[in-house]
């Protein structure tokens, strides 16, 4: 297990105390507990990692009340990617934030993750949290992904922010991009993923469509992995 109570990312500094024991496996991966600490709270996270000595490239997902609950990350595992989602995040952004940031912190200095090569990911409504972390972080983020990115919540940039000063900020972050989009979703989220992409410097825009190639959620979320392994891969 890991402990650390830093609130910003210093990928560069190694934690020297016994990485994460193992807790659960599956056929090319297994899950491995973290836990850090951020103002007093402990935040928990599961990290899903490839039967691999590494380092690894390894993805954050920010929130866990969103469709990134529901992804198939062991098929992340299986493709080389470690996966990491926060225990319990906060419903509210501006905390999402910070704990994203201190699992950062944490999951970046593991001698099996490769510290150059760390995303940060969103899904709905979990991009506010992973759009800030990356435009307050550019040099430490390798890259961002959101996945029918949702930046309606009104309380969701926090207190030194209004809801329309995230879209000015995204101009900030200069690494590469990657929107997937529901050709089913709703225009407000439509909208949205092609927003980010048009204000994001480096973003590439994906439909996933209701067609003979993704029918149903499930599938869907099938296709939203394969299109971030290609990305990371890519990056």
């Amino acid at each position: 297990m890991v402990e650390t109570d830093m609130g910003i990312f210093r990928h560069g500094e190694r934690c020297a105390e016994r990485e994460a024991e193992e807790v659960l496996g599956g056929a090319g991966w297994r899950e491995l507990p973290v836990r850090c600490e951020r103002d007093g709270r402990e935040v928990r996270v599961r990290l899903l990692a490839p039967d691999d000595p590494g380092p690894l490239p390894a993805i954050m997902w920010a929130g866990g009340d969103d469709v990134a609950v529901k992804l198939p990350l062991e098929e992340l595992a299986t493709h080389g990617v470690a996966s990491c989602v926060i225990e319990d995040a906060a419903p509210e952004s501006a905390q999402a934030l910070e704990e994203l940031e201190a699992a950062s912190d944490a999951v970046g200095r593991l001698d099996l993750i490769d510290n150059c090569r760390v995303f940060l990911a969103g899904a709905e409504r979990g991009c506010v949290a992973a759009t800030l972390a990356a435009t307050r972080h550019p040099h430490d983020v390798s890259g961002l992904v959101l996945l029918s990115p949702d930046f309606s919540a009104g309380n969701a940039t926090g207190n030194d922010q209004d809801a329309g000063g995230i879209w000015g900020d995204m101009r900030r972050f200069h690494g590469p991009v990657l929107v997937c989009r529901s050709e089913g979703a709703s225009h407000r989220a439509f909208d949205d993923a092609r927003r980010a992409a048009e204000e994001f410097p480096h973003a590439r825009l994906v439909t996933l469509g209701e067609g003979p190639r993704v029918v149903g959620e499930a599938m869907w979320l099938s296709h939203a992995v394969g299109e971030v392994v290609r990305f990371i891969r890519e990056t």
